[in-house]
């Protein structure tokens, strides 16, 4: 591999603050790299991404030569949070380590970071970001790169970065747990002899010099003893991660827990202030018969979201609001992308709640016998997965509590309000029913 060009990465973090080199477009796919960066502006989160194979990479080795990250930010580099990588390499398509960040084909990762300045008002945060990409998905698990980065900015952004270290936390506490309860039930703790090894010296195996090669020998067969449980660990723990994630989730009907009338006119005040201030942000950016299909994108989604708001008292459906607020939501991303001179690629919202914003996985679905596989946001997952009742979003039809995706109210119910159809402009198009 060639000597890194130093000044063509800095030139790439100036503009957009990502550098992909050869190899590793696959790491992090455009569509999340997209949700990572908006997310680092919305929240003015400084995030300096240096995707670089190193080149050791698929050797099954590290390679740690000198730090990249700190000559970069000599050269010019601007002040933020870098996150590089220092090593990969592949695990025969199967997933990484559970305490490594992973990308999609199985390949762990040691990463480098530095940091200069602050984030998120925050000082130094290498150390929590290591250990939340390392312990802090699930219970104790690592995450996969793209996933944990997109995590941990907007959790930088909200303010709510040093929870997301208080349940790293707990998960690592709950790995050395299982890691402690594994070595007590370890039998070659009751077999170990005067080798200190746990297996038994060989028959006539004397003490002292005369030894010293069956202390060896012993030795060896204990690391590969060692080895062998540690694998078989690792293919259990990933077994788990495969079965979680193939898991399908049965939904709950819909229960009327709260008033709905205050929900909904709370709902449409949101909406009738995020389309407004959509408006406000497009005649502030001057951009007037500019040739951007971002900047059309933006006109779109703000003429769509403004049609479904009669200003007028007449009531509005909760539904249609809903839709509002999340076709304001991408008026608001596509006009960003036109500013920056970019390709406007919309989020994927929470399927069973749109207001909870931008989605995190697809998980299998299920209710009333049908069963589909859709995007869900990160409080969805972990409500799903912990067996409690998740916030879907609820309406009432003729007196009668119904999940939105039940009502055949159209072009929500099918499209999940973008999870399942991106392409929310043209439904609407076709008329609401």
């Amino acid at each position: 591999m060639a000597e890194p060009d130093v000044d063509a990465i800095v030139a790439d973090l100036v503009s957009t603050g990502v550098h992909r080199g050869p190899g590793t477009q696959t790491w992090i796919g455009d569509r999340q790299l997209a949700q990572i960066t908006e997310a680092a502006e919305a929240g003015d989160v400084p995030l300096r991404l240096v995707l670089l194979a190193p080149p050791s990479s698929g050797q099954g080795d590290l390679y740690q030569g000198d730090d990249l990250l700190v000559r970069i930010h000599d050269a010019g580099g601007p002040d933020g949070l870098y996150v590089g990588v220092n090593g990969v390499w592949s695990e025969t398509g199967e997933p990484g380590p559970p305490t490594l960040p992973f990308l999609q084909d199985g390949s762990s990762l040691h990463l480098a970071l530095q940091q200069w300045g602050t984030v998120g008002g925050l000082g130094d945060v290498t150390d929590d970001l290591d250990l939340v990409l390392s312990y802090g998905n699930g219970p104790g698990e690592a995450y996969p790169l793209g996933e944990g980065l997109l995590r941990v900015v907007e959790a930088l952004g909200e303010g709510t970065f040093p929870a997301l270290v208080d349940s790293a936390h707990e998960g690592l506490d709950l790995r050395l747990a299982e890691d402690d309860e594994g070595t007590a039930e370890d039998p070659a703790d009751e077999t170990a002899d005067e080798t200190g090894t746990g297996v038994p010296a060989p028959a006539g195996e004397q003490s002292g010099d005369e030894g010293v090669g069956g202390a060896d020998v012993a030795l060896g067969v204990f690391v590969a003893l060692v080895a062998v449980a540690t694998a078989v660990t690792l293919l259990a723990r990933r077994a788990r991660r495969r079965a979680q994630a193939a898991r399908t989730f049965e939904l709950p009907d819909s229960v009327l827990d709260r008033v709905r009338s205050a929900g909904d006119a709370d709902l449409l005040r949101r909406a009738r202030k995020d389309v407004l201030a959509l408006g406000e942000a497009i005649d502030a950016a001057e951009m007037d018969g500019a040739d951007s299909p971002a900047w059309a994108a933006a006109l779109d989604h703000y003429d769509a979201a403004g049609r479904l708001l009669p200003p007028t008292d007449d009531p509005v459906d909760p539904l249609d609001a809903a839709g509002a607020v999340v076709l304001a939501d991408r008026g608001r991303q596509a006009l960003a992308a036109a500013e920056r001179g970019r390709a406007f690629t919309p989020t994927t919202t929470c399927f069973l709640n749109p207001l909870h914003g931008r989605a995190e996985l697809d998980r299998t679905l299920e209710h009333k016998g049908r069963r589909l596989k859709a995007p869900v946001c990160t409080t969805c997952r972990k409500d799903l997965e912990a067996g409690r009742r998740p916030d879907i979003l609820d309406v009432v039809v003729c007196g009668v509590p119904q999940h939105y995706f039940e009502t055949g109210r159209e072009p929500w119910a099918s499209t999940g309000f973008g999870a399942l159809d991106p392409d929310l402009v043209t439904r609407l198009h076709r008329g609401l029913r």
